[in-house]
């Protein structure tokens, strides 16, 4: 692709994501300076790339999904947001506590006018305070594990048998922590039915600690494209079940179009102790990469502190 091409690409795109109408050759040769000829010939490239295509033959084009990955790729690494709005980013998290990944998702969702997910996950075996366990009816029990930090993991166990108070109160004293979560399936217990009890619970509780944050629904289904309701149906799907997929590392951004029928996504990966987490900006393949790359990765940078982009 010539740099004339590549300067036709961004031009379209962002016409399109703009006015969300087919782009003229016409147009595109006024704003860099050639005749509508040149331009016709360099668009017929591109199309032949699979990057742009036209929906009808006397209309202009429109970028492929190929043709929005190729754009959003070109705006790495990020401009971040002004220096101003990083630092009262800085501030407002640092003032949150606890609620942090509340707020993260929410700034997320306002700064972009974008819908957002956060995900975090512990990055080391999380270690057990203290285990609470509650009969329930019949051989029901809810048992809440109590985590560092105060993250709380909650499982409902089957027994085989009515459990006793007296067999919950020593089950909870063997559990007394601090100890690995993983380590659970290594404590060994003095009678039949508390084996199994801490059977049941290495069943109930994972070691790998996962917690979601959304924000923005309404955002998304006030896009143009929520008039079609196969994207509505893909968009909140891609909200109520987000891909289970790697998070992306620390300090990288990643963008995906149209890996989920009409969407795209821009992805931010941050550390926070010992935390690892994403933040992802959901909208339509017309989305606003460049403002979206800057929310993501500022925040991003916000919530573990770094101060450089690493690809």
């Amino acid at each position: 692709m010539t740099e004339r091409q590549r300067q036709l690409l961004r031009l379209l795109v962002e016409e399109y994501i703009h006015t969300r109408r087919p782009v003229p050759s016409s147009l595109l040769a006024d704003r860099i300076g050639v005749s509508p000829a040149t331009a016709r010939y360099d668009l017929l490239d591109l199309e032949a790339s699979g990057l742009v295509a036209k929906p009808h033959a006397s209309a202009g084009r429109i970028p492929t999904r190929l043709g929005y990955q190729h754009y959003a790729l070109s705006l790495l690494p990020p401009t971040p947001l002004p220096q101003s709005t990083v630092e009262r980013l800085h501030k407002v998290l640092e003032r949150a506590g606890h609620t942090w990944p509340r707020l993260a998702v929410q700034m997320a969702s306002s700064l972009s006018g974008y819908a957002a997910l956060l995900r975090l996950a512990e990055s080391r075996d999380p270690q057990v305070l203290q285990v609470h366990l509650s009969a329930l009816d019949g051989r029901r029990v809810l048992a809440v594990a109590v985590l560092e930090g105060g993250r709380v993991q909650e499982g409902l166990v089957q027994l085989g048998f009515p459990p006793s108070d007296a067999l919950l109160s020593q089950a909870e004293a063997l559990l007394r922590g601090p100890f690995p979560l993983s380590q659970l399936g290594r404590i060994t217990a003095p009678s039949p039915q508390l084996d199994s009890l801490l059977a049941a619970l290495r069943q109930a509780f994972t070691p790998t600690w996962t917690e979601r944050y959304r924000e923005g629904t309404g955002a998304m289904l006030s896009e143009p494209e929520a008039e079609d309701p196969a994207f509505v149906r893909c968009a909140l799907s891609a909200l109520e079940f987000p891909p289970e997929d790697p998070l992306t590392p620390p300090g990288g951004v990643n963008v995906r179009v149209g890996e989920i029928e009409g969407l795209a996504l821009v992805q931010a990966g941050f550390a926070e102790g010992s935390l690892r987490g994403e933040l992802t900006l959901v909208g339509p393949m017309r989305m606003r990469y460049k403002e979206a790359l800057s929310v993501a990765y500022s925040l991003s940078q916000a919530l573990s502190g770094k101060e450089s982009y690493a690809s």
